[in-house]
């Protein structure tokens, strides 16, 4: 059967059955091999990007953990206000604002404790002082009372003449009837 078919023939046939047979090994061996490179590939993209998540979860609960030694040590410093109830904190606060007043040679008129204020992870204590000082104590006293440890925060301030009318009352020049809310801040409650 082969003899029909010249010499030429056959070794054009013979070439087309050796592709032929390479086309077929190509598709039962290299093609399964090839998807299954390529499911492999994507097997480790996914795994790599679920480390990534895993590295973002350790390094948030790294951050976690500064976080809380970080509110620890603001608890331990004197950045809050020092007391074991509501009330016994506000009188604290009464107190620091006296010595604070004393110092500048202020006397408070008034004092009465204010509402608590929620804020996230504090709580701010506040009182009302009322007063009556030349303007240069009212800046000591207001400079004395930002900078001073425990942190306190001036939140309104109202300031009127004791005397607007100088001539009547001499000693009542240039005094100042002045009202102020401070608040101090408390570690807020967990949960």
């Amino acid at each position: 059967m082969t003899g029909q078919f010249s010499k030429r023939v056959r070794q054009v046939a013979a070439v087309a059955m050796l592709v032929l047979a390479l086309c077929l090994f190509g598709l039962m061996a290299v093609v399964p091999l090839a998807a299954h490179v390529a499911a492999l590939q994507a097997q480790i993209e996914t795994q790599r990007t679920l480390l990534g998540r895993f590295e973002q979860v350790a390094t948030r609960q790294s951050e976690a953990t500064e976080h809380d030694r970080i509110g620890r040590d603001a608890l331990s410093s004197a950045a809050y206000l020092k007391g074991e109830s509501e009330a016994l904190t506000a009188a604290g606060l009464q107190a620091v604002l006296a010595e604070v007043a004393a110092a500048n040679r202020v006397r408070f008129h008034s004092t009465r404790a204010l509402p608590v204020r929620e804020r996230p992870e504090m709580r701010l204590i506040g009182v009302r002082v009322q007063f009556n000082a030349d303007i240069e104590q009212v800046r000591a006293l207001l400079h004395r009372i930002e900078t001073s440890r425990p942190f306190l925060f001036v939140e309104a301030m109202q300031t009127q003449p004791v005397s607007p009318y100088s001539k009547r009352d001499p000693e009542q020049t240039g005094v100042l009837d002045v009202r102020l809310d401070v608040f101090g801040a408390i570690p807020g409650k967990k949960g």
